[in-house]
């Protein structure tokens, strides 16, 4: 799809003229990269603009990113979330559903949305997913979209949650504690704002990733090769958050399209 982008206010408006080169934009989208389920995965570092809780109240971020599922099984998306330290998680489960927890780290309490359907049907193609949050310290705050349209229909939650916490818990991508994703990864990207379901339609694009750079929220955004030397997915964001791909060095042309 043809793609104009007419700056702040408008972002990444489409005018669908049919396959081809996009028009008034140099965004290409050539490169994700493969994990292996095994031990494959990128460590963004930790910083204080990749928390969205202080102990006392939340503020609003939201997660996308685009996977293609070898396995849908417990495929790690991206997770603040150690062995002590945790905060957000953005991930399939053993049963293969999605879901979207924050973590009160020092009452071992969450709030969580989850879509109750398995995303087995969904191996071998690329998805977009988003996970949204309005920081109301509530489920209701938390929302889930694939392909565009929100599907999250379940809570989970436990104990009494306050608010997330500031830890020192790096941000990875494809990893949580040691569990792994295993298929591929491409254009993930967090903001510091709730997106709205407008946005969430137009970064999904009916399928073809654009660029995210007109938005005004947007923290950091991995690209996961375009642009990239290995081993460092570059950070395209305000945040200064570099990735560095931890067991794995090569990137794959298998891509969203």
């Amino acid at each position: 799809m043809n793609t104009i982008e007419y700056g702040q206010g408008a972002v990444n408006n489409t005018i669908g003229w049919g396959q081809g080169a996009k028009v008034g934009s140099s965004f290409s989208n050539l490169k994700s990269i493969a994990l292996d389920g095994v031990d494959d995965y990128v460590d963004c570092g930790d910083n204080d603009n990749l928390s969205f809780g202080d102990g006392s109240t939340d503020s609003p971020f939201s997660i996308s990113t685009w996977i293609k599922m070898d396995d849908a099984t417990k495929f790690r998306a991206i997770a603040k979330y150690g062995a002590s330290n945790i905060e957000y998680l953005f991930a399939t489960g053993g049963d293969d559903k999605i879901v979207f927890n924050l973590y009160d780290n020092s009452a071992s309490a969450r709030i969580g949305r989850k879509y109750d359907t398995t995303l087995t049907s969904y191996e071998g193609q690329w998805i977009h997913l988003v996970a949204t949050y309005n920081g109301n310290s509530s489920t209701s705050g938390l929302k889930i979209y694939l392909n565009g349209s929100r599907v999250d229909d379940t809570n989970s939650t436990l104990g009494t949650y306050v608010a997330m916490e500031n830890t020192t818990q790096p941000l990875y991508i494809g990893k949580l504690t040691t569990t792994y994703a295993n298929g591929n990864v491409d254009e993930t990207a967090v903001f510091n704002t709730e997106l709205s379901q407008s946005d969430v339609t137009s970064i999904y694009g009916g399928g073809n990733p654009s660029s995210l750079s007109s938005y005004a929220s947007l923290v950091s955004w991995w690209r996961c090769g375009d642009g990239d030397t290995s081993p460092t997915l570059t950070d395209n964001g305000s945040g200064g958050n570099n990735g560095t791909m931890t067991n794995f060095s090569t990137f794959s042309t298998d891509v969203p399209t």
